[in-house]
């Protein structure tokens, strides 16, 4: 009889992971050479070495005894309390703490919520049939891969991906028609609607905000015209930089909101704009009946479970760390909550960046896809179209691919390309943007916040080099 035994090599380890961007994080800290850098990662370290360290965890004392206990695996009133006050501020919109839920990142928040709307409705209560499992999901693309583990994994629902047109003036835009296009022609195909549209605002890869009159206009369809709930990840709303022409807008901001809150569900965390991405916390504004029945625990209502955070906790270690971030004053005499001060701050750290890394890829030659006065978020939609196909002079047996790049889904010279980059001739990494379900190859995805700006830029020089060596074959 044999007993397997798991793989703990490193290069064992990151050939099992099935998600790129993870892969590429695991590679970058245990296999990669000194010089490499990943610019494909969503990170953010421009709040944590600018501020957080020095005005948060310089005088936080290591964890009291008081938290080396259970606690409310959702988060405990007070620390629901102050996240419903960042984000009433965030949002512009009322954020009630009742109606907040915390979670072990926001993947989990997400997978919670596919869950959760798959649970039965209460005599008289409001909201369309439940979901179940198979029932489709419709996502803009490009979109963060993580919906597919979130929502197909385990709550088994079916994403279904919206493709944005890759020419002409509409170019990565998001339209309403876009959206009806995909819901009318997955009925067409499969004799059942999609149920649920999940939106990401501001957007992941594109950056951009969705302006409030398209939001006014896909949320009412949604609601007139369909049995669709609406989720909308603004995970990204305060990473926005001066001078842009169509501010964020969230959902709860809507008067959608207000005919339906049932039917729209918010997720955000304190991974992308407060830096914390390993720290895994999340959050679900939900009123909608059986969500919040999910999240609280059901014994006495229903068929009695535990709630759904139990299994993916704000555990105490997590509570410690946010309420001193949530807790901490600034500038004297308790005037300004941290919090304000450092999102204020971000602001003009990521103005700053971004526009020093966009004059580094202009001055470069290096392509990509924004309209000037579009938010960026953290990312450069990188075009790189021109050079599929391309090969350095000696030839492609020069390339050696990563370990985890060979067995996937990615356009072969996509994927050829972002291992030429990844490999000795720039040592950086670009996410592949089929990796995100982008509807043409050749298009990668750069976050400009992973490191400072100079660092950035110095792994754009040597991209342009190594482009600069490519020929057309053949």
């Amino acid at each position: 009889m044999t007993v397997s035994t798991g793989p703990i090599e490193p290069a064992e380890l990151i050939a099992r992971i099935p998600d790129f961007e993870q892969a590429l994080a695991l590679y970058r800290r245990e296999l990669a050479p000194d010089d490499f850098l990943d610019l494909s990662v969503a990170e953010n370290v421009l709040v944590y070495e600018d501020s957080m360290q020095k005005m948060v965890f310089d005088d936080t004392r290591l964890l009291p005894e008081k938290y080396i206990h259970y606690i409310s695996a959702y988060g405990d009133p007070k620390l629901r309390e102050k996240v419903a006050v960042l984000l009433t501020k965030a949002f512009e919109a009322p954020v009630a703490p009742g109606d907040l839920f915390g979670t072990g990142g926001v993947g989990s928040a997400l997978e919670c919520l596919a869950f959760a709307l798959q649970g039965p409705l209460l005599p008289g209560e409001a909201g369309p049939p439940p979901l179940k499992e198979g029932d489709a999901v419709l996502l803009p693309a490009p979109y963060w891969q993580g919906f597919n583990w979130s929502f197909e994994q385990r709550p088994k629902l079916k994403c279904v991906p919206v493709p944005l047109p890759t020419e002409g003036e509409g170019r990565f835009r998001l339209t309403l028609d876009a959206i009806k296009e995909e819901y009318y022609r997955y009925y067409r195909v499969n004799a059942e609607y999609p149920r649920l549209l999940a939106l990401t605002n501001p957007h992941n890869p594109l950056g951009v905000n969705y302006g409030q009159p398209l939001l006014d206009e896909i949320y009412a369809w949604v609601l007139d015209e369909t049995e669709m709930h609406v989720l909308s990840d603004e995970i990204y709303c305060h990473s926005q930089v001066d001078g842009g022409r169509v501010p964020f807008t969230s959902a709860l901001a809507l008067d959608a909101y207000d005919r339906a809150p049932e039917r729209i569900h918010v997720v955000w965390g304190f991974a992308k704009d407060f830096g914390l991405s390993g720290f895994r916390t999340g959050f679900l504004v939900s009123r909608s009946g059986p969500v919040q029945r999910a999240m609280l625990g059901t014994k006495g209502i229903e068929e009695k479970k535990h709630p759904m955070s139990w299994f993916t906790p704000v555990d105490s270690l997590k509570h410690y760390v946010l309420r001193a971030i949530l807790d901490t004053t600034v500038n004297g005499g308790g005037a300004e909550l941290y919090t304000d001060y450092a999102m204020s701050r971000y602001r003009e750290l990521l103005t700053a960046s971004f526009e020093k890394v966009r004059d580094r890829l202009v001055q470069r030659g290096i392509e990509f896809v924004h309209t000037e006065g579009d938010n960026p978020a953290q990312f450069f939609w990188i075009d790189l179209t021109a050079y599929l196909g391309k090969r350095p002079p000696e030839g492609a047996a020069t390339v050696t691919p990563l370990p985890f790049t060979r067995d996937g889904d990615v356009n072969e010279d996509e994927l050829w390309l972002f291992n030429y980059l990844a490999g000795p001739a720039a040592e950086v990494a670009l996410l592949p943007g089929e990796t995100m379900h982008s509807p043409a190859p050749g298009y990668f995805r750069l976050c400009f916040t992973a490191y400072q700006p100079e660092v950035v830029c110095t792994a754009i020089d040597r991209v342009a080099q190594a482009l600069g060596t490519l020929v057309t074959v053949g």
